[in-house]
């Protein structure tokens, strides 16, 4: 079996969060992500943001370094966004933005569909 966590940002979507927790699977807020979270490093195979609204570059992106962490070797990010995101400016800028960072860190895209994108963590 995958261990996976299942992210959600801190607005309506609590009730993700509550959905994951209730079926066993780790769950937190985006906003809560903030600071290191309580797992150790390499604790997961697959972290998953659905309808995902969470700011990942805040900070210098300290988000997907604390995702990098947490994912095993080979890890994969599964990531989709609302449709209406495709045709905004500014969800471009940050798509392009948070694309390019996954990209500095040696992510690869393994599949995309729309708004919808899986990256895998290298394998060392």
């Amino acid at each position: 079996s995958t261990l996976a966590l299942s992210l959600a940002p801190n607005d309506v979507r609590e009730n993700q969060i509550q959905f994951a927790l209730e079926r066993g699977i780790p769950a937190t807020l985006g906003i809560l992500a903030t600071k290191r979270l309580p797992y150790p490093s390499r604790s997961f195979e697959l972290a998953h943001c659905s309808r995902c609204r969470i700011d990942w570059l805040q900070r210098g992106g300290i988000l997907l370094l604390e995702l990098d962490r947490l994912l095993r070797p080979g890890g994969h990010f599964v990531y989709s966004s609302p449709e209406a995101y495709a045709s905004d400016p500014e969800n471009r800028r940050i798509w392009t933005a948070m694309s390019d960072l996954l990209k500095r860190m040696c992510w690869r895209v393994v599949a995309k569909k729309d708004q919808s994108v899986i990256w895998a963590q290298p394998k060392w």
